[in-house]
C-alpha cells in the first residue's frame, strides 16, 4: 500500500469537500431567496448539477489543468512531495476556516496564495512566477465580479422597463397542440375524399393562474422552469471551472510518487469530494447569499444565474480561471443596486476575498514547515 498517494486521496477529497461546502451556494442561492424551493431541494439540485459539470470538466477543462498543474513555479523548479501536498493542505484549509465563519470565498484565490506561500518559503521569492498571477490570474479574478455586477444591473433595468409596459407581468409561456379539423370533399360518383390539414401550436404567453385556467392541457414552461434550469447550468459550470484547478494540485502530488499521471482516480476523488460537500454541508455558505445580501425576485434571480453561467462556463473553457464566487456574488449585487442592498455583509465578504490569498500563503508556508519538519 503506498502511503503516500492515501496521504495526495485524502487531501484532494478534503479540498473538493470544503470547496463543495462554501461554492454549492453560488448556483442555487436564488432559488431560495426568491422563494422558488427550500434549502433541501435546492442543495439536491446544486449537488447533482455540479457533479455533472465535474466530470465534463475531465473532458474539456484541459487548460485549466495545465495553468495549475505547474504554471505558477518558476522555470526549471520542480516542487517537493511535501510542497505539492501543503499547496492542497494550505488552499484547503484557509477555506475551511471562511466556511466555518460563513464567509464565501475564492477557492481559486487560496489555491493561488498556497502555491504562492509554499513556493517561497520552498525555493525563495524567484521561485514563483509572480508575472503569471498579473497576466493570467488577476485580470479575470478582478474584472469578472465587475463585469457581473455591470451586467446582472443593466439587464435588470431592462427587465423592469419591459415588465413596466405590461399591466399583467407575463410569468409562463404555454404550448398549445391544436388538431385540424377534417375536410370531407366528394367526388362526381358521390365517392368521399378526406383531407386532413396540419395540425398547429399555438403559443401562449401570460401569467401562471390564466396560463392554468385558460390552457389546463397545455405544455408551458414557467419562469419558475427557467431559474431551475439557470441554477443547473450555474452549478454546472461551477463543477466545470473549480475541478479542474483541485485536480491539477492533485496530479502534480500524485505525479511526484507514482511517476504517472492518474487523471481519472484525481476527478473521481474530486467530483465525489465535491458532491459530498455540498449535500452535507452546503447551507451555511447558501444562507448567506440567499438571505443576507439583498431581497430578489424570481426574474432577477433568474438573470443572476444566466450572467454567472455566461461568464464562468466560457472561462473555464478557455483555462481562464474566474471565481464563481465573485461572478454569482457580483451578478446578486447587481440585483441590489435596484433593491436594498446589505452594505455591512458586502463589505464583509470583499474583506474576506482580500485576505483569502496573504491567508491561505501563511497557512500553506506553515503545512509545508510542519511536513518538511516531520520527514526529517
Amino acid at each position: 500500500m503506498n502511503l503516500p498517494l492515501i496521504l495526495v486521496a485524502i487531501a484532494g477529497a478534503f479540498i473538493a469537500y470544503i470547496n463543495g461546502a462554501n461554492d454549492v451556494s453560488k448556483g442555487i442561492a436564488t432559488l431560495v431567496g426568491s422563494g422558488v424551493t427550500d434549502y433541501r431541494r435546492a442543495i439536491l439540485w446544486g449537488t447533482v448539477c455540479t457533479g455533472a459539470g465535474t466530470f465534463f470538466g475531465a473532458l474539456v477543462a484541459q487548460a485549466m489543468v495545465e495553468t495549475f498543474g505547474g504554471g505558477f513555479l518558476s522555470k526549471g523548479i520542480a516542487p517537493t512531495f511535501a510542497a505539492a501536498l501543503a499547496m492542497i493542505l494550505g488552499a484547503a484549509a484557509c477555506v475551511t476556516l471562511a466556511t466555518r465563519t460563513s464567509m464565501p470565498v475564492s477557492t481559486t484565490h487560496a489555491i493561488v496564495g498556497s502555491i504562492a506561500g509554499v513556493a517561497v518559503i520552498a525555493h525563495g521569492i524567484g521561485g514563483f512566477q509572480w508575472a503569471a498571477v498579473t497576466d493570467r490570474i488577476a485580470l479575470p479574478l478582478l474584472l469578472s465580479p465587475v463585469l457581473a455586477l455591470a451586467i446582472a444591473s443593466v439587464a435588470i433595468r431592462i427587465l423592469r422597463k419591459v415588465q413596466g409596459r405590461f399591466a399583467q407581468r407575463a410569468t409562463c409561456l404555454c404550448a398549445e397542440y391544436e388538431p385540424a379539423p377534417a375536410l370531407i370533399a366528394v367526388g362526381r360518383q358521390e365517392t368521399a375524399l378526406q383531407m386532413a390539414s396540419l395540425p398547429q401550436v399555438r403559443l401562449v404567453t401570460g401569467s401562471v393562474e390564466s396560463c392554468n385556467a385558460r390552457q389546463p392541457f397545455s405544455l408551458r414552461l414557467t419562469t419558475a422552469h427557467m431559474h431551475w434550469l439557470s441554477s443547473g447550468a450555474t452549478s454546472f459550470s461551477r463543477g466545470m471551472n473549480d475541478a479542474p484547478k483541485m485536480v491539477a494540485l492533485v496530479l502534480v502530488a500524485s505525479m511526484l510518487r507514482s511517476g504517472a499521471a492518474l487523471r481519472t482516480p484525481a476527478f473521481l476523488i474530486v467530483g465525489l469530494g465535491i458532491m459530498a460537500g455540498s449535500w452535507l454541508a452546503g447551507r451555511r455558505i447558501t444562507s448567506v447569499l440567499a438571505e443576507k445580501i439583498t431581497p430578489m425576485s424570481d426574474w432577477e434571480g433568474l438573470i443572476a444565474n444566466v450572467v454567472t453561467t455566461l461568464l464562468v462556463a466560457p472561462g473555464a473553457m478557455l483555462g481562464l480561471p474566474m471565481s464563481t464566487t465573485h461572478v454569482s456574488t457580483g451578478s446578486i449585487m447587481g440585483i441590489g443596486l435596484h433593491r436594498k442592498m446589505n452594505w455591512r455583509t458586502v463589505r464583509e465578504m470583499v474583506l474576506a476575498w482580500v485576505v483569502t490569498l496573504p491567508v491561505a500563503g501563511m497557512l500553506g508556508a506553515m503545512i509545508y514547515l510542519g511536513l518538511r519538519l516531520l520527514h526529517t
